[in-house]
């Protein structure tokens, strides 16, 4: 990154919402930078095959389709670099956005950071970037022959740990359930290999650490007195609350008590010309759909913007 700042729009969030946000932009000829703080298309990538997306009836697996938005966004000079937003300020005509220390300025922001799952333990944001991860495609490769911790049993969370087992060893797999069962393929795969090893009717504690970062795991196990401390370089969180990923945005926009962007039915936030789409807005479902469709919302909304500053 440099430290030029001049953009029409800045999108931060490189998930389907954000991408198709940034692909009006661009086809619209506005300069157009989108943010990802750190891999293209979020949860989805992680999906083997979406089937409800329109336009492929036989199927696409998550990391094809993102492959495609990207293509296709592009190919109309969206630019795409990676950093992680630190801080939005309205500046009022300009929206400042500073990244990983670098001030950039635009006329339209859009946030669409989706959603994080925190699993609320001590030492989970101390440790957050230094053994603590929410993404296996994005870290998994650093931990090569290390013992690591999957915090989960949902299909996000085994499809991640799929991908965790062609580098970690031993990989733990942490459960609050009696047990996990090999109700699936890519089940079955798991609770077979050898590095696997399930610890069920768990939960976690505490995230162990010291200067060079995670050094272990403290659970409560089911049917035990006292804790157990796993020895593990990594902990890949997959469970606990959701929360909307907001934070840059607190005391810019109006925000709801637990942190959802409130919005119009144009997606505009409370600061004109900052939007807000997909998961960091309160809505009733989540799909790739319902993400796209407020992409294109805020992207058309946000070319209305330009004209009316335009008329100023």
């Amino acid at each position: 990154m440099t430290d030029t700042a001049a953009y029409d729009a800045i999108v931060i969030g490189g998930g389907p919402a954000g991408l198709t946000a940034g692909l009006y932009l661009a086809r619209a000829g506005k300069r157009t930078l989108l943010l990802e703080e750190r891999l293209l298309g979020g949860q989805i990538v992680t999906t083997d095959s979406v089937e409800n997306y329109p336009g492929f009836p036989q199927g696409i697996s998550g990391r094809a389709l993102i492959a495609l938005f990207e293509a296709q966004a592009v190919r109309f000079d969206l630019e795409i670099q990676f950093g992680r937003v630190e801080a939005v300020r309205d500046l009022g005509e300009q929206k400042e956005v500073v990244v990983s220390g670098f001030p950039f300025q635009a006329r339209v922001v859009v946030a669409a950071t989706g959603l994080l799952q925190r699993l609320g333990v001590p030492g989970e944001e101390e440790y957050l970037g230094r053994g603590v991860s929410y993404c296996a495609t994005c870290d998994g490769a650093l931990y090569r022959g290390r013992p690591v911790a999957v915090v989960g049993s949902t299909e996000w969370a085994m499809e991640e740990a799929h991908f965790l087992i062609r580098f970690a060893a031993p990989l733990y797999l942490i459960t609050g359930a009696p047990e996990l069962r090999p109700t699936s393929d890519l089940r079955r795969e798991l609770l077979a290999h050898p590095s696997v090893q399930v610890v069920a009717g768990a939960r976690p504690l505490e995230i162990l650490g010291d200067a060079s970062g995670v050094t272990g795991l403290r659970i409560a196990v089911k049917g035990s007195e006292s804790p157990c401390d796993l020895a593990v370089d990594g902990v890949f969180a997959f469970a606990g609350k959701k929360k909307p990923s907001t934070d840059f945005l607190r005391g810019v926009v109006d925000l709801d008590e637990e942190g959802y962007a409130q919005v119009g039915e144009d997606c505009e936030t409370s600061v004109p010309g900052l939007y807000a789409i997909g998961d960091v807005r309160r809505r009733r479902f989540h799909q790739v759909a319902t993400a796209v469709g407020d992409g294109a919302v805020a992207g058309m909304d946000a070319l209305r913007h330009f004209r009316e500053e335009g008329r100023r």
